[in-house]
């Protein structure tokens, strides 16, 4: 625990010469306050061991700036996550299109047309709908179909290049500021795909398990949020080791939305939580200061690494120094 209470006012300095708020908190039980704050060298600070505190961090704002924010939204989500419908593929091809740069040349371009109804309510040339969880850009449509334009880097990051004609897919229309959010703030912006490994039922609920890129499992982390196909989930578990996490679907959400009628094997969108890219962002510009610092007293965080095991060994190991 002295340990735990060194390291956070440690922090706090550190923060402060950075210009950055650094506000620990407790959050209750202690096993239940799991935070995935990466430091370099892939140790997790204000984890899961450290005694239930939660590290947020922002930057330092005047009084004056906080009066002209107050009661505004400053973070708006380009999407929620929660699905509207689930549309149809009509038609996924490689045509040719006018080269930008060029007059009279021409490129190879693939497009996708789906068949929807709701998202197409209010919809208009250049707006954007999420495509199991990819924000494209809407090029042509009718009262029952639209078409967006699919670009190599999009193909090469998710799903979008395996659906056939006939595929189900969620959709979602971009967010109105005004709106309510009941998932969370989905950028339409995935990160890579991941691969169902196992699926099994616990009375109503689905239970799937996924296996995800190495790069992206530090921004996963139990009860947080991700984006699967679009959809805003909450992990369950997580295995740092093996690359893999779980998510629970409810009865109603089985119904609404692609994900249950996929097969082991099959590829999911993944979206990260765009807030832990964020903090990592922040806090990286203190991690060789606070290294330093932590060497100079003979401090360490590296029991803090976060592997998915019980937040006692982190503890454990604290206290064995």
């Amino acid at each position: 625990k002295m340990h735990n209470s060194v390291l956070v006012v440690l922090l706090s300095l550190a923060c402060a010469h950075e210009g950055l708020a650094f506000a620990p908190y407790l959050t209750g039980s202690l096993a239940q306050a799991r935070v995935a704050c990466t430091f370099g060298k892939a140790r997790a600070f204000a984890a899961s061991s450290i005694s239930g505190r939660l590290a947020t961090v922002a930057p330092l704002r005047s009084r004056a700036q906080r009066r002209r924010t107050s009661g505004v939204c400053s973070l708006t989500a380009m999407f929620t996550g929660i699905v509207e419908e689930m549309g149809s593929v009509l038609a996924l091809k490689e045509e040719e299109m006018a080269a930008w740069d060029s007059p009279g040349k021409t490129v190879k371009g693939v497009t996708l047309t789906l068949a929807a109804e709701t998202v197409l309510e209010g919809a208009y040339e250049g707006c954007s709908i999420a495509v199991n969880g990819v924000c494209l850009t809407v090029t042509n449509f009718d009262k029952k179909f639209f078409t967006v334009g699919v670009a190599p880097e999009t193909l090469r990051l998710t799903n979008l290049g395996d659906l056939i004609s006939g595929s189900p897919v969620n959709l979602e229309r971009a967010a109105a500021n005004d709106g309510r959010n009941s998932g969370h703030m989905v950028q339409g912006h995935v990160d890579n795909v991941g691969i169902i490994e196992e699926k099994w039922s616990d009375n109503e609920s689905l239970f799937i398990k996924v296996k995800a890129p190495k790069e992206l499992m530090k921004y996963i982390v139990p009860k947080g949020f991700i984006a699967i196909d679009g959809t805003s989930l909450t992990v369950c578990k997580v295995n740092f080791e093996e690359c893999w996490f779980t998510f629970m679907l409810i009865d109603y959400t089985q119904k609404h939305i692609v994900v249950p009628g996929k097969a082991v094997g099959d590829k999911v969108n993944l979206e990260v939580d765009v807030v832990s890219k964020y903090v990592e962002r922040s806090l990286g510009n203190i991690v060789e200061r606070l290294a330093k610092i932590e060497d100079a007293l003979g401090l360490s965080v590296d029991a803090y690494v976060y592997t998915g095991a019980t937040s006692q060994a982190g503890e454990d190991a604290i206290a064995a120094k």
